[in-house]
């Protein structure tokens, strides 16, 4: 997936222009569970391959500019953390309320582009907490 690096204070950092910063982050804590399982390994490879499709996905949004793109790829994210967390869960509710105000000027276009990417990433969240068990990717 997309190569990250350590920026000043700013968290993870895409390395190519085209990388989603939030879909990077996302891959790295995949790999993580992945590395950490011992007891029952799990195969991060399917999941890492569906992050590149909705990276693909993404990119390809007509309505979206650089920002938009960035904004999407974290609507996604938000989403998965709510779907494998739960809805109710303090993170799910922190990422989410943090993405209300940081779209709320978006265009209609662009608010049903972040909604169709957060209901994805809920259900894409569930079905790998289903499948890892009582591990989740915080």
């Amino acid at each position: 997936m997309a190569g990250t690096k350590a920026g000043g204070g700013t968290g993870t950092q895409a390395a190519g222009a085209r990388d989603l910063v939030a879909i990077a982050e996302l891959a790295d804590m995949l790999w993580q569970l992945g590395a950490e399982s011992t007891d029952v390994p799990i195969d991060v490879g399917p999941y890492l391959d569906g992050l590149k499709a909705i990276a693909r996905r993404i990119q390809r949004m007509k309505p979206l500019d650089a920002g938009g793109r960035e904004l999407a790829a974290r609507h996604y994210y938000a989403g998965v953390i709510a779907g494998a967390c739960g809805d109710d869960s303090a993170i799910a509710r922190g990422v989410s309320d943090s993405l209300v105000k940081q779209s709320g000027g978006a265009s209609r276009p662009a608010a049903r582009c972040f909604a169709v990417l957060a209901r994805m990433g809920r259900r894409h969240g569930r079905t790998f907490a289903a499948q890892s068990g009582d591990r989740v990717l915080v």
